[in-house]
């Protein structure tokens, strides 16, 4: 397997200093949103140290946020104070897709029904910028600004159990979203999905805005799907 390591200028950009507050929830924090946003490959190796000096901080709190990562199953342990982003199989995939698909399909009808029109605005001008990520090649910020886009959904539906639930299952497939744009710049100026779901936000409408978070997440999954079951092939061939 090619072995991935977290390129400091990543950790630059993502790592800031840290503010008053808990340390190690600081390092949850940005460790949350690079996950999230599909900023670690699955197979990145996260070593403690490094991660410690682009914090600039002591190791203690570096280490004990990872070790709550590992207990979630977030990431995985590995000798010399380091640790791993796993790398997932199509099965296991498969199935946080399905459970995915039940637990933000009820988000969606249930903020179908509670969303404001300041969120619905919102939904609007993320997707405008959505695609101009995507179009300009920039998959970083365009993983960043769906999550964005998505996420203003979930939090409309007003079930933080729910929410929490959702967020957990992102930590997983989120390093598998780096498969889902290709290398080359291409316009695009429509999202079938997203296009629906705004529209079923508008009508209030929890059958429809189920059914396009749903046909979304089984659009996204089968090109991750498709990627790693290549790259298991290719595992295999060697």
């Amino acid at each position: 397997m090619r072995e991935l390591a977290w390129d400091r200028r990543d950790a630059a950009e993502s790592f800031g200093a840290a503010p008053r507050r808990s340390l190690v929830t600081h390092v949850e924090d940005v460790l949350r949103k690079a996950l999230i946003e599909g900023r670690l490959e699955p197979g990145t190796r996260l070593v403690t140290r490094e991660l410690a000096d682009s914090l600039g901080m002591s190791i203690t709190p570096v280490r004990e946020a990872l070790v709550r990562f590992v207990a979630s199953g977030v990431l995985t342990a590995e000798p010399s104070q380091s640790f791993r982003v796993p790398t997932l199989g199509v099965a296991q995939y498969s199935e946080i897709c399905e459970v995915r698909k039940a637990v933000e399909g009820l988000a969606a009808a249930n903020a179908a029904v509670r969303i404001s029109a300041a969120e619905i605005n919102e939904m609007e001008a993320l997707l405008t910028r959505y695609l101009e990520a995507k179009s300009a090649s920039d998959p970083h910020l365009a993983l960043t600004v769906n999550k964005e886009f998505r996420f203003v959904v979930y939090t409309a539906a007003s079930m933080p159990t729910l929410l929490a639930v959702i967020e957990m299952l992102w930590l997983k497939a989120g390093p598998g979203f780096n498969y889902l744009y290709p290398e080359e710049a291409r316009r695009v100026t429509e999202h079938a999905n997203y296009d629906d779901l705004l529209a079923a936000m508008r009508e209030r409408d929890p059958n429809a805005a189920r059914a396009a978070i749903e046909r979304a997440i089984t659009d996204g999954s089968k090109r991750v799907l498709d990627a790693i079951a290549r790259r298991e092939g290719s595992s295999s061939a060697a």
